[in-house]
């Protein structure tokens, strides 16, 4: 009895053979060439019956009919899927459809003669067309491994060769100019010509290469070639960008790496003209930063802001009117000492900016004193032991932001009562202190302080300890619940919270300050929190808090806009609070030295009498004891964002 479906398996069948029977006859219905169509013979074996379909399928190729040949290739696939031929039906198929520019289905019949025939006599060439195919589609990282596995089975010199010219352009086409300069050096080369024409050809690979490749090769070819060339292309680009600092600094590398080659003598001449271009300048300045170590990102960006400030050409620095003379303060101890005084005997700069830190601002003051020569820091944030005669800063201090933020909230926001979450360490406790004695002195309350772990992720004690102090002194808490397991509502007595933290911190106490149902109160902060990641971690929970910062790229200021415009076009990256300071610290000296004031004394008496400067960091003003007094940027978090509210 005939099921009805062994009646579907039958009629699928009969389809089945069908179909076939209509490919087959497409491939066999008309002549190519001179050839018959095969007269069908049924007792042929299928292995006569697959090279029958091949032989058709290379006809089609030849007379240049490449669908015909796809249909023979395909038909010899379905039809005899384990035929010792179907490599050459693979590999027909991917040549067609490499071809037709589909370099996708190429890799898959490549990848296929590969994984399923790999001791084919048609794998080797397979493996390289598949390279091919993976370079037509960009994607270089898997042709890379496939040519140089390539070049490793072979034998011949000339194919190695072929082969690893191969993979310098497709390195160049990933942009890897390092590794392209790393394969170059993998050229056989058996006379002088030829190892010359190497040499060229890494030549112009260096010529080509960024810093940070050049500095690249400088490290992986520590003392010899190419790592010398490198460093001698690293400090002419240094020299050509008019970065006298950096290029003087890899020319004495070179010497000491290099003592005994040839480019010895043009290294010496090079420092000995950098020194002239500085001395060719009316007036100069000095630099003391670290811009080497761990600390050397941070003063790069000082540098960035400075030398915008100095550009030649504009109007506060006009050609030839003020240099910036830099020394490193990285190193041994003696570096920020041994700096200062060549810049003050040396180079007789009018003032030095810098240093950055504030114990290296104490160490240098004395002597700084002694020269007569001003030393304006644009990053020392903490308070001085003691007061020097020509010392300044042009930064904004910790004491200035916790006094700023309180002072906003209580007249601009009209909140009076306040906790406080800080970190038990010098910054958390000195921001404590200094924002309460603000919030008293304008009339406000602190309701509870608590302090934590400087590396602290849970907040849960501190902020249960800040809801039982309110709850004695204004805090609500609902009526009992109706359900029994119930939680009674908890209103906060208090306005805001100041979190003077880091932006991490900060996101973490505003999610858990929810959790523990403190919400509708405002979250006050310090720059710390001026990070986008501010938003990821605290997601919700801190939008609406509001902190205060030195600078703010944000601005709709016009003098702020062009600046962070100049900027970026110049460093390809966005200004930084550092920069900011540090290109008004600059700002300022120049404003001295136009006015005459060239002396140290002189710049220092200028710039301590200022009382409206204008700068991208806002208004600047100093005090009768030499303080800076500065007009801070008010910046909410709102929808994601960072937005200036005053």
């Amino acid at each position: 009895m005939t099921t009805v479906l062994s009646k579907k398996r039958s009629a699928r069948g009969t389809a089945g053979i069908f179909s076939a029977a209509m490919i087959l006859g497409l491939v066999l219905q008309a002549p190519i060439g001179a050839q018959e169509p095969p007269a069908g013979d049924t007792t042929a074996t299928p292995e006569a019956n697959a090279q029958e379909l091949l032989d058709r399928a290379l006809a089609a190729v030849g007379a240049g009919d490449p669908e015909q040949a796809q249909l023979a290739y395909q038909f010899l696939l379905a039809t005899y899927p384990q035929s010792p031929l179907r490599d050459q039906a693979y590999f027909g198929l991917a040549q067609i459809s490499r071809q037709q520019q589909n370099d996708t289905d190429a890799v898959v019949q490549y990848q296929k003669i590969l994984n399923e025939l790999p001791h084919s006599p048609l794998a080797e060439r397979a493996r390289h067309e598949l390279s091919e195919a993976y370079i037509g589609l960009g994607q270089f990282d898997n042709a890379l491994p496939i040519l140089e596995l390539e070049r490793n089975l072979s034998r011949d010199p000339a194919a190695r060769q072929a082969l690893t010219d191969r993979i310098i352009e497709v390195l160049l086409n990933k942009k890897d100019l390092v590794q392209a300069v790393k394969e170059m050096l993998k050229k056989e080369w058996s006379q002088e010509e030829e190892k010359r024409a190497i040499e060229d050809r890494v030549q112009e690979l260096l010529n080509m290469s960024s810093r940070p490749e050049l500095e690249e090769l400088v490290r992986q070819f520590p003392k010899g070639y190419p790592g010398d060339a490198a460093l001698l292309r690293l400090a002419d680009l240094y020299e050509s960008a008019k970065e006298y600092f950096e290029a003087e600094r890899e020319w004495r590398r070179f010497l000491s790496i290099y003592p005994k080659h040839k480019a010895v003598s043009k290294a010496r001449s090079k420092i000995v003209a950098i020194k002239q271009i500085y001395l060719s300048h009316r007036v100069l300045i000095g630099a003391l930063l670290p811009l080497s170590g761990r600390l050397k990102p941070f003063g790069q960006q000082v540098l960035n802001g400075v030398r915008l400030a100095l550009d030649p050409g504009s109007d506060a620095a006009p050609e030839k009117f003020a240099g910036i003379v830099v020394k490193d303060t990285e190193g041994d101890a003696a570096a920020l000492q041994t700096g200062l005084e060549e810049l003050a005997r040396e180079y007789r700069v009018s003032a030095i900016i810098g240093p950055m830190l504030s114990r290296q601002v104490a160490a240098a003051a004395p002597k700084a004193d002694a020269h007569r020569i001003p030393l304006l820091t644009p990053t020392a944030s903490e308070d001085w032991a003691r007061p020097w005669k020509y010392v300044l800063r042009n930064s904004i201090t910790n004491r200035q932001q916790a006094r700023e933020i309180a002072a906003y909230a209580v007249n601009a926001l009209n909140l009076k009562r306040f906790c406080i979450l800080y970190s038990d360490d010098g910054y958390g406790t000195e921001m404590m202190r200094v924002f309460s004695e603000e919030v008293v002195k304008r009339g406000g309350a602190i309701i509870a302080r608590a302090s934590y772990d400087p590396n602290a992720t849970d907040f849960g004690p501190q902020i249960k300890y800040l809801k039982e102090a309110d709850l004695s002194k204004g805090g609500f808490l609902g009526p009992p619940p109706q359900q029994k397991g119930g939680i009674r509502e908890y209103k906060p007595g208090f306005d805001a919270v100041f979190l003077p933290s880091d932006y991490d911190q900060a996101g973490l106490m505003a999610a858990q300050l929810a959790f523990y149902s403190i919400q509708g109160v405002t979250l006050l902060g310090t720059n710390g929190w001026n990070s986008p990641d501010l938003f990821r971690i605290g997601g919700k929970y801190i939008d609406g808090g509001i902190f205060v910062d030195g600078f703010f790229p944000g601005s709709t200021d016009p003098s702020v806009r062009s600046f962070v415009e100049r900027y970026r076009n110049r460093y390809e990256e966005e200004p930084t609070l550092l920069a900011a300071q540090a290109y008004d610290t600059a700002q300022l000296i120049l404003k001295a030295l136009q006015q005459g004031a060239v002396t140290g004394e002189a710049v220092r008496d200028f710039v301590g009498r200022i009382q409206n400067f204008s700068g991208v960091t806002g208004p600047t003003r100093y005090t009768p004891d030499g303080e800076v007094a500065k007009r801070l940027f008010v910046i909410q978090a709102k929808d994601g964002k960072f937005v200036q509210i005053d």
